[in-house]
């Protein structure tokens, strides 16, 4: 019985030394934030960073501490290693730092996770930042900035920018957050191509806020409302996907903002106004927004509905479209935009011979595709459409639409199903001689070359 007290009492000693030694451990890892002064040292020295040239500082392991950043053109690098907080403090802070660049961390458990105060041509990228009780990230007062690439969930704003512009946030993941992107008396910020999603309240918000575009985005399923306009003016909002939110757009005290080429799908509501003065424009003069609450006629074949589609007094849409909007990127940088009540996949533009090649799909009925397809990728006098190498007919075309001097619309239709669909430009006859004699030239050419050998 002794024997197993006092084996009992060692255990008991040796665990109590070993919990004093963690404690131990984490207090020495939290000793205060860490700066990089505007020499370039890391105060106070750590092992936990590196930098051989004072440009790029590099985690060799988790930080549990908060980092200022003093010096102006460097790279913070976290090489997938955590930045941990405990509820307070800002994971990163830049104030009056400029050609910043922040990336590969997973910044957790702040206050703030980013901080930039009048910080201006910083980059922000890779960088997963969760948890943090305020924001995600914070700008205040500060332009020109690029946030791209980030996953931001879990936090109460994933974005918040006050008093900001100029700023690009692109290709994000903003998730699970109680708000999204939260733009406070900004402007001129582009909002462009990231997923905005599951948020708890709203995808984007726009306060006391003018000039600013948000475009490519999916803003899908947030609980309240895709995007919230509130004393806001001259924003553009385009080429979104906004999806099952309850409302799609909701306004108060916001008139002369422009939405088109919207998809609006499935929202409990599309479109809320709550003051009756707010007008705004549904369409830029040639295209408006897909509904899918809408069943317009098109009895002309452009895709465009023959009647406007009324939203609000003062609000409508005059060319509500007939199909989903999708727009695609070319290898050459430039985008081909395609209506269409099909299914689209495996959209590809083939520079060699300046032709497009998609494919469709669709259950019953008639589909359609309504393109406008830039001068410089197609720039010919004529277009031929061939479908399945000529197997399925066009039921209707029209191959000059129309055309704005930089861009022609074209519309064809065919039975739905399954199809390869091939846009091939026709050269103009003028062109066709030249080319043959050359063809001709070659193969004598070639033909001599053989025979004399």
């Amino acid at each position: 019985m002794r024997r197993q007290l006092g084996l009992l009492v060692t255990l008991t000693t040796i665990l109590i030394g070993m919990l004093g030694f963690v404690v131990k451990v984490q207090k020495t890892e939290a000793t205060g934030p860490i700066h990089i002064r505007p020499d370039g040292s890391v105060d106070p020295p750590t092992t936990n960073i590196t930098s051989r040239d004072n440009v790029t500082y590099t985690f060799t392991n988790n930080i549990y501490d908060s980092i200022v950043v003093e010096r102006d053109n460097v790279i913070v690098d976290g090489n997938g290693y955590a930045l941990q907080g405990s509820g307070s403090g800002d994971g990163f802070s830049l104030s009056h730092t400029n050609n910043v660049t922040i990336k590969n961390t997973n910044i957790e458990g702040f206050y703030m996770g980013i901080y930039l105060n009048s910080a201006w041509h910083n980059v922000i990228s890779r960088n997963n930042i969760t948890n943090n009780v305020h924001s995600g990230i914070y700008l205040h007062s500060s332009s020109d900035n690029t946030i791209y690439r980030n996953n931001l969930t879990n936090n109460f704003y994933a974005l918040w920018f006050y008093s900001s512009s100029q700023n690009t946030v692109s290709v994000n993941r903003i998730v699970n957050n109680k708000d999204g992107v939260f733009l406070d008396s900004s402007f001129n910020n582009t909002i462009s191509e990231n997923n905005i999603s599951d948020n708890q309240r709203r995808g984007v918000i726009l306060l006391s806020c003018f000039n600013n575009t948000v475009s490519g985005n999916r803003i899908i399923n947030n609980t309240n409302f895709g995007v919230r306009l509130y004393q806001s003016g001259n924003n553009t909002i385009s080429t979104n996907n906004l999806t099952h939110n309850i409302y799609g757009a909701w306004f108060f005290l916001s008139a002369n903002n422009r939405f088109y080429h919207n998809n609006f799908m499935d929202n409990t509501q599309q479109v809320y106004i709550e003051w009756t003065g707010d007008d705004n424009f549904w369409d830029n003069g040639v295209e408006g927004n897909y509904w899918s609450n809408y069943t317009g006629v098109d009895q002309n074949h452009d895709g465009i509905s023959d009647t406007a589609h009324v939203i609000y007094a003062n609000n409508a849409d005059n060319y509500p479209l007939m199909g989903m909007f999708s727009s695609f990127n070319t290898p050459i940088g430039y985008y081909v935009n395609v209506v269409s009540n099909s299914t689209l996949e495996d959209f590809e533009y083939f520079e060699t011979n300046s032709t497009i090649k998609i494919h469709v799909s669709g259950e019953e009925g008639i589909g359609f595709c309504r393109i406008s397809i830039p001068h410089v990728l197609m720039n010919v006098s004529g277009i031929s459409i061939i479908i399945d190498d000529g197997l399925t007919p066009v039921l209707y075309y029209n191959y000059t639409l129309y055309d704005n001097g930089t861009h022609r619309w074209i519309y064809f239709s065919y039975p739905h199903s399954t199809h390869e669909i091939d846009i091939i430009p026709e050269f103009p006859s003028l062109v066709i001689p030249p080319l043959f004699m050359t063809t001709t030239l070659l193969a004598v050419i070639i033909y001599r070359r053989k025979h004399s050998m």
